[in-house]
């Protein structure tokens, strides 16, 4: 959902913001501020990338998909990346579902508009293609960290990450979805922190009584947590 232009920086994204005056002023009538909904498919595979995004509040998740439906994230995005890095070596479709798995918003730009950006030796594209590299040793070190850590370190890096992007010690998630973490669903990740699931979702915090009205929550069975200080973690 389009919310407005963006009428002043800085724009929340840590790539743009990275972007001298007289480059995000040039840039700034071609981005257009929209909400991330929670869940909202972004992209499905094979599907036409029109906008690239830029989140600035937010987390968004790569899952690639089986023939039998099944999934995994292979990489995730926030506020320090672009949603469509594809773009950038001329492929327009996207290669696997593009989820919002926390709510937030972004900056949209349309994909001509990117393409002219990049085909010129710009300031956005020399620090776009940097972002590749680094997006490139996310996804090696979340194979690494699926295939070596055990179910509760993979959760832990999940919670942490997802936190120092969004600045907040709450958010919400989905209870069963076993994409993030390796395909061991949600049930399974917050025994290993707890011992039960119960006395989990109680240390965890996921104040599920407000939010079991909620019709969206229910549908998704979306547990909001809220991360500890280290003190109290017994950190």
């Amino acid at each position: 959902m389009a919310i407005s232009r963006l009428s002043a920086p800085p724009f929340r994204n840590k790539l743009l913001d990275l972007l001298k005056e007289n480059d995000y002023r040039r840039l700034q009538p071609h981005l257009e501020l929209v909400r991330l909904e929670f869940k909202q498919i972004l992209y499905e595979p094979r599907a036409l990338m029109n906008y690239a995004y830029f989140p600035r509040e937010g987390v968004t998740s790569l899952i690639t998909l089986m023939e039998n439906g099944s999934g995994i994230e292979v990489a995730s995005v926030g506020r320090e990346g672009i949603v469509g890095v594809g773009l950038l070596f001329g492929v327009e479709k996207a290669l696997a579902r593009i989820i919002v798995q926390v709510p937030g918003t972004a900056l949209r730009m349309e994909r001509d508009i990117l393409r002219d950006e990049i085909s010129q030796d710009t300031p956005l594209r020399r620090l776009l293609f940097l972002y590749e590299r680094a997006l490139f040793r996310q996804v090696m070190q979340l194979v690494a960290c699926n295939g070596l850590h055990s179910l509760l370190q993979r959760c832990c890096r999940w919670l942490l990450t997802t936190r120092d992007r969004i600045d907040s010690d709450q958010f919400v998630m989905t209870r069963h979805d076993p994409r993030i973490f390796g395909g061991n669903p949600w049930s399974s990740a917050v025994q290993r922190v707890g011992g039960s699931r119960d006395a989990a979702e109680e240390r965890l915090d996921p104040l599920s009584t407000r939010h079991n009205s909620d019709s969206q929550s229910q549908r998704f069975g979306k547990l909001c947590l809220r991360m500890l200080p280290e003190r109290q973690r017994g950190v």
